[in-house]
């Protein structure tokens, strides 16, 4: 099957009819792979592929979409009258407004994500024994160590867009990970420890992450939770320190989904609601203090929300959403950022796979590095402890609640520490804060200049069949003033 040449009989089947504005049709390549240990077992292993096509067809000012793994002519044939039907359906239902897409070239174009070591060139043997041997690792680390699970994942798609006005462009996107995760219980005592990172990249990033070392790190952590550590301060004031990972699922909670221009519309409220970031507050909200600048750039090579073009053909370019700490931007598809009267979309509209509708998602989303002759920017970690007299330097992701306009969060990570006179001090477990989003970010107080970024593969949403996107956060190490500790769960 000739995926272009199928495009254009389809395009050229539905230009006739009264009303159409824009075909759009999205092939998906899509494999996967899965190497799980549990306690020195294979648990949970496999390897996947299904592909398809995703239509989508605008006119009448809606929507219509459908999908099918049928690649055959007719069956392609079949799911683009479905869409077509879809459309016509909706637009009985649709705005009373015209909605003219927010405009963007069309492209022709072929990309690829880079790729060292391609996963699905080697031999899986080989990849499971690596995921093996550091599962033996965590589980040995410490006798209180009941439950020791390792993961790699891997994804590969190649997806071929083709748009009624012009666009042909190729992209492959493959994001390879590892996770490592242990339970250690001591009498009544039981603590969880996670590590784990994705990018866009081949096996090259399984060496990256040093499942050895990673396995180790995360077996110590474990030890120290349930032998030597305090529990965190109880509703105390105290300064803040968060390493990059969590920083980042702050990030997400806080600004990532609020600035979703779906929720600020009212168009989305499932998980956790709608947004407080209304559109009277674009350009006037002081978010944050002046060291808060958050940016979304898919661009950024490597990082898990990287990629060239979204799902409707716009490229990737970077666009602030905070800046010196005012709210300066939202994420959007070509009809928000229309609704909004944008000059363009941000770039956000993507889909898991084939099956599913391009909506609002998250990219490569994070928190930028202070200039150095910034008030309140540092060199690196060590130096931002060292100007700190009191305080805790909390890591990882351990759980979150927030409300329903992501203005009230609560977090819980997963260890800390105490700091004491600039220096690091006694582990702390049950580690907890809370904070109105910009107070809390009105409070930074220091910043790094070096940075990490973390790729999530798995953040949900949409309803009622949810779509799970990647994303990546992080930025530099971060400070924060008079924040609420040791909340109760």
């Amino acid at each position: 099957m000739d995926k272009e040449v199928i495009s254009q009989q389809v395009f050229s089947d539905l230009g006739t009819k009264e009303g159409l504005e824009l075909v759009q049709m999205r092939f998906v390549d899509h494999r996967e792979e899965m190497i799980q240990f549990r306690n020195g077992m294979p648990f949970n292993s496999a390897r996947s592929g299904r592909n398809g096509v995703g239509i989508r067809i605008r006119a009448k000012n809606a929507w219509g979409f459908a999908a099918t793994d049928d690649l055959s002519a007719a069956g392609i044939t079949i799911a683009a009258e479905v869409a077509w039907k879809t459309a016509m359906a909706s637009a009985r239902v649709s705005r009373k407004e015209k909605v003219e897409l927010a405009p963007e070239p069309v492209y022709t174009d072929k990309f690829s994500v880079r790729i060292d070591k391609d996963p699905f060139t080697m031999n899986f043997e080989d990849k499971a024994e690596i995921i093996k041997n550091a599962n033996e690792i965590l589980m040995q680390g410490s006798e209180f160590i009941k439950m020791a699970q390792t993961t790699y994942r891997c994804r590969d798609q190649v997806v071929n867009f083709y748009s009624s006005d012009g666009n042909n462009i190729e992209q492959r996107i493959m994001y390879t990970g590892m996770m490592l995760m242990g339970v250690a219980i001591s009498g009544s005592e039981n603590q969880n420890r996670i590590i784990q990172n994705f990018k866009t990249r081949g096996w090259e990033m399984i060496e990256e992450f040093d499942p050895v070392g990673s396995a180790e790190r995360v077996a110590k952590d474990l030890n120290d939770l349930v032998t030597v550590a305090e529990n965190c301060p109880q509703d105390v004031r105290t300064t803040l320190i968060l390493e990059p990972y969590q920083l980042g699922l702050t990030i997400h909670e806080s600004c990532g989904h609020p600035a979703e221009l779906d929720r600020v519309f009212g168009y989305e409220a499932d998980f956790a609601g709608t947004s407080w970031l209304t559109t009277d507050k674009l350009n006037n909200l002081q978010y944050g203090n002046s060291l808060v600048n958050i940016t979304q750039d898919p661009s950024m090579p490597d990082v898990l929300g990287h990629f060239k073009y979204d799902d409707e053909g716009v490229k990737a370019r970077p666009v602030p959403i905070i800046k010196d700490g005012i709210l300066v931007g939202y994420e959007s598809d070509r009809e928000h950022a229309a609704l909004l009267g944008l000059a363009a979309s941000s770039g956000n509209a993507r889909a898991e796979n084939w099956n599913h509708v391009p909506i609002i998602r998250m990219n490569n989303l994070y928190l930028e590095a202070p200039s150095p002759s910034a008030d309140g920017s540092y060199k690196d970690l060590d130096e931002l402890i060292e100007d700190t007299k009191d305080g805790i330097y909390a890591l990882n992701w351990k759980s979150h609640s927030i409300d329903d306009k992501r203005l009230n969060f609560q977090f819980a990570t997963q260890i800390g520490y105490k700091i004491e006179n600039g220096e690091l001090g006694v582990p702390l477990k049950n580690v907890t804060y809370q904070a109105i989003t910009p107070e809390f970010w009105g409070a930074t107080s220091g910043l790094t200049q070096t940075t990490e970024i973390y790729g999530l593969p798995y953040c949900g949403k949409g309803s009622p069949t949810m779509q799970v996107g990647i994303v990546s956060h992080g930025g530099p190490w971060g400070r924060f003033e008079n924040v609420n500790m040791g909340i109760g769960a």
